[in-house]
């Protein structure tokens, strides 16, 4: 396997989580041994004082615009998603939310178990803001950029971290082989309701948008979805979509 990756993440509307997720990225935390890791933020239909700011940002970012402005904001999420996989131009992806906060080794960590059979996926500690997924862990850390108490996030870490892997869990961050996200046609445009995929009724839901892509890689490829928990990220929840 090509040892280069790249991290990307999307970003909507919010300057105080674009600059959150800038010092992450650019953090000591994703710098990963006999890697090359790339950085990458893709603005999402993103507001001029977000491209503003990108702007005079030191970190490589693109501009995608949908071409359905007006639709559901979760299936302009996914396309974003896909449009970011899919210009990669490293070997392999590793998507985030611009609401996290990475430890240590998080990403070293992930990439051990990234071997072409897995999708290896990053354990959450999440605010509780809303209640969490599969292994998440609920943790209040801060439940704003500018309420993250960092001294708080290392004890919880500390107190957490384990060298194990279990089956399935949570989606993000996840890694991908980057042709492998191509070939398999990436995210559905939006969540699998009874109607189709992508409605705005938001009746008869199905299962996530992640969850379905997970199970087609699962059912497809042979590949198993697991959870690292020594690869620990906090997650905000909601983020962005919390800001006026």
């Amino acid at each position: 396997m090509n040892k280069n990756i790249e991290i990307i993440s999307l970003i909507f509307k919010s300057v105080e989580y674009l600059q959150l997720i800038y010092e992450q990225l650019t953090s000591v935390h994703c710098h990963v041994p006999d890697w090359r890791v790339g950085l990458r933020i893709v603005a999402n239909d993103a507001t001029p004082d977000v491209l503003a700011r990108l702007h005079e940002l030191n970190i490589p970012y693109t501009v995608y615009n949908d071409s359905k402005p007006n639709d559901y904001y979760l299936n302009r999420v996914y396309r974003c998603w896909n449009h970011a996989g899919f210009t990669s131009t490293y070997d392999n992806i590793c998507f985030v939310n611009s609401d996290m906060i990475f430890s240590s080794n998080w990403l070293t960590n992930l990439l051990h178990h990234h071997d072409g059979t897995h999708i290896p996926t990053s354990r959450l500690v999440e605010s509780g803001k809303i209640r969490s997924g599969t292994y998440g862990i609920s943790y209040n850390c801060g439940r704003h950029p500018k309420q993250i108490n960092y001294d708080q996030w290392g004890t919880c870490v500390a107190t957490h971290i384990k060298h194990e892997v279990h089956e399935r869990g949570l989606y993000m961050p996840c890694v991908f082989e980057t042709s492998r996200f191509i070939e398999s046609g990436g995210y559905p445009e939006g969540n699998i309701f009874r109607d189709g995929i992508g409605t705005q009724t938001r009746k008869a839901f199905l299962q996530s948008g992640d969850a379905w892509f997970f199970e087609k890689l699962t059912s497809e490829y042979g590949m198993k979805h697991i959870t690292v928990f020594d690869s620990l990220v906090y997650h905000i929840q909601e983020g962005e979509k919390d800001e006026s």
